[in-house]
């Protein structure tokens, strides 16, 4: 028996295990029914929202089916491989009658394994015609036990007979004392797998299973316009739990950095620091200028000019987009220098606040310490 059979077969048969998990899901949200706030609604809002608990997750599941589609299928061709390389590698050995010592005929050479298709094993089945002898043995030399079959009409012991042929392996069953006969055909052969007993499959395969231009229209949805829509949702619910800061960093002062340049020239020399130079400009997600002013109060030393500095700008700028950055100020012969941070976007404002305030992005408190 060959075990591995060209694509298709595995391509029809996850378009089956879809098409039955996706009737399993929305058999079972039908059956829990619209929560009771949905009884307030109209019948028309009824109907789109429970349109919308199963057409969108629906699509979301559809979709994921069929991203999955392939490394699936490659799984299961390489399992179908290794059970032909196993049956490849451990052929029957020659085996002899243990009444008259003749050589027995192999009647079934066949493959078990666990539920999960570890633990491989080949069966081998002898018979000798003339003394109608069995035997039966796995490859690593463990006997073969044999159990009774079983008639289904009246319960009485049978043999069932298994005859191979190149394609098929037939058994046949007959039942001595009530005249039952059973027989099973297990095909060899590559046929795409079909479930005849479902009329509906071919219609639920094209509502669950998407084609290649639906199934690359969902994977441009899920990596381009799902992450911005998800974004915005989480936008959305992130104001409605923190809508002070939010309106915080909405009325906060933004200054270009002209008009920063003009307000601390004219503030900081009110406490005798004069000529303010912005010597370097960095831009990446926000701005970071260098500034250099010179003290020109007599007789401050260089801490006390430092801190002085420190303390102004933190004033002047509180409650606009600039910040003093976390290395602080520089001091050389009554020079100081340091750097300060623009910020334009309105995410890293709030970010800023909440941090300021305790509160991780992901809306966790940060632990007391």
């Amino acid at each position: 028996m060959k075990y591995l059979k060209k694509e298709f077969y595995y391509s029809d048969l996850y378009d089956w295990h879809t098409v039955k998990d996706c009737r399993c899901w929305i058999q079972m949200v039908t059956e829990r029914g619209l929560p009771n706030e949905a009884e307030k609604l109209s019948k028309k809002e009824q109907k789109q929202f429970a349109s919308a608990i199963i057409d969108v997750p629906l699509y979301f599941r559809t979709g994921e089916r069929y991203l999955k589609k392939p490394d699936l299928i490659n799984k299961w061709m390489d399992k179908d491989q290794a059970k032909d390389d196993f049956i490849k590698n451990h052929q029957a050995p020659i085996s002899y009658c243990p009444k008259c010592n003749r050589q027995m005929k192999l009647v079934i050479d066949d493959l078990c394994s666990d539920i999960d298709d570890s633990n491989l094993r080949m069966l081998f089945i002898y018979r000798c015609d003339p003394c109608k002898e069995k035997k039966g043995l796995y490859n690593d030399g463990e006997p073969y036990v044999f159990k009774d079959d079983f008639c289904p009409k009246c319960h009485c012991t049978w043999q069932p007979k298994h005859i191979k042929s190149k394609d098929k392996i037939t058994t046949k069953s007959n039942c001595d004392a009530c005249g039952y006969k059973e027989e099973n055909v297990l095909d060899l052969t590559d046929k795409p797998f079909r479930d005849k007993t479902d009329p509906e499959f071919a219609k639920d395969k094209a509502r669950y299973c998407l084609s290649e231009k639906e199934g690359e229209e969902y994977q441009r949805f899920k990596t381009i316009e799902y992450p911005r829509i998800k974004k915005l949702v989480d936008k959305g619910k992130d104001e409605e739990k923190h809508k002070e800061i939010y309106k915080k960093a909405r009325n906060i002062k933004k200054l270009t950095i002209s008009e920063l340049s003009d307000l601390l020239a004219k503030e900081l020399e009110k406490v005798d620091y004069k000529s303010l130079v912005i010597t370097n400009t960095e831009v990446s997600r926000d701005l970071i200028i260098t500034f250099t002013i010179q003290d020109i109060k007599h007789g401050r030393d260089e801490g006390t000019s430092r801190s002085d500095l420190k303390k102004s700008l933190t004033k002047l700028l509180n409650n606009t987009n600039w910040k003093l950055m976390s290395d602080g100020i520089s001091y050389k012969l009554g020079l100081l220098s340091g750097r300060l941070r623009g910020i334009d976007q309105e995410e890293v404002l709030v970010n800023e606040i909440k941090e300021a305030k305790g509160i991780h992005i992901n809306g966790s408190v940060k632990p007391f310490l």
